[in-house]
């Protein structure tokens, strides 16, 4: 039996009927880009977080970048005297790169300071305040970017307390927790000042190609966002401040629309998968996630498991044709890309995690016979022979 690691064919089926029409009133409108229905989306998509604002845009690291810029905290990226930046920006070191490509994108002259991750793969906030305290006089401002990894959550309530006694900015990157909630109801994409969202094909709600929207409730961050992902304009030929070319497709927008109508639907289904997995995969070898009692609903991304012999793990289910993938075998510490600014950070749980971390199938389609086959052949896994 071959498990799929996803199944967007299904996604499709699922909207078609309803998305066809719309798609064909695109073609005969032509309105491309910044079409109706990219504000439709904007509209529903806001309402669905509860903010008052969505700015939709070209990808999920164009997302970080615009969220940053909109800030406006550059004068230019000067230095202060000697080596201290304008800016600290603080990052996770468990994450994908662009998460921090964007923000150096954003504000290159920053200092970036790296946080470990907890045992729920998320940025360890306690490990962060103690971080902020000791380095935050060096900065007139802090951004703080916490990374909803995996659908889970970050500690949004201790994080947005401690950021606000310390003159923080939160910018969350939710790229990976689309309908995830805090212990207190709320969904990621609300707690920060702004929220950036990827709409990659493979995310819990994945676009037709790379799309990404940016989430708020201040106003003037909102107006100049329009302006930045529109070559700084919002009115043709006029341009007010220097912006870039990172709209969002009407086409885009319309499959998101739709997608966005089953997003809850299609979590709660992931939901189920994960619980099937938690309470029967019973392999001592294979080290299940956990849900911190500050993450409300996990809305599993993908479902990660921990085993030391990775590469026997992979290929064992590899040959029973189960897909799986890992997030992520080389931490951005050990990138050769950062080689250079990162030659002094060590996190040693991000280090592990990028070793031992694997994740297994997990999408809303699945059925009963292939949760069950992945379940048996993960049980069955008795890892590499021992001399």
């Amino acid at each position: 039996m071959k498990i799929q690691f996803n199944n967007l064919s299904k996604q499709w089926d699922t909207i078609k009927q309803e998305a066809l029409p719309r798609l064909e009133g695109l073609f005969e409108r032509s309105d491309f880009i910044g079409g109706a229905d990219v504000k439709v989306f904007e509209k529903n998509f806001a309402k669905y977080i509860g903010t008052r604002y969505a700015v939709g845009v070209s990808n999920g690291t164009d997302a970080i970048k615009l969220a940053l810029m909109s800030l406006d905290l550059d004068s230019g990226n000067i230095k202060y005297a000697g080596s201290r930046s304008k800016i600290g920006i603080i990052v996770p070191s468990h994450t994908f790169i662009a998460t921090l490509l964007a923000a150096e994108q954003a504000y290159p002259n920053a200092d970036f300071i790296f946080i470990d991750c907890d045992e729920y793969y998320q940025m360890d906030v306690n490990l962060l305040q103690a971080t902020v305290v000791r380095e935050r006089h060096k900065w007139e401002h802090c951004i703080i970017l916490p990374v909803h990894l995996y659908g889970h959550c970050v500690n949004m309530a201790k994080l947005t307390e401690f950021a606000a006694k310390n003159n923080c900015v939160i910018v969350e990157d939710a790229s990976q927790s689309h309908g995830t909630k805090t212990a207190d109801g709320l969904h990621t994409g609300f707690h920060g000042r702004l929220s950036a969202f990827s709409l990659y094909p493979g995310k819990n709600l994945g676009a037709a190609g790379d799309a990404g929207i940016i989430t708020t409730n201040d106003e003037t961050l909102y107006l100049r966002l329009l302006k930045l992902r529109n070559l700084g304009s919002d009115t043709k030929f006029y341009h007010d401040i220097k912006g870039c070319n990172n709209r969002l497709d009407t086409i885009q927008a319309i499959i998101l629309d739709e997608k966005l109508k089953y997003l809850d639907e299609w979590n709660n289904e992931r939901i189920e998968v994960a619980n099937r997995y938690s309470s029967e995969i019973k392999n001592p070898l294979i080290t299940l996630p956990k849900t911190a009692t500050y993450c409300g609903k996990n809305t599993y991304h993908v479902y990660p498991v921990l085993v030391e012999d990775r590469k026997e793990f992979v290929d064992y289910l590899e040959a029973a044709e189960v897909q799986t993938n890992v997030h992520y075998p080389v931490p951005v510490e050990l990138s050769p890309a950062y080689a250079e600014e990162c030659r002094l950070v060590v996190s040693p749980n991000t280090r592990k995690y990028a070793k031992t971390l694997t994740s297994l199938p997990i999408h809303p389609f699945m059925k009963e016979d292939e949760i069950q086959y992945v379940i048996d052949t993960v049980n069955s896994f008795s890892g590499k022979p021992r001399l």
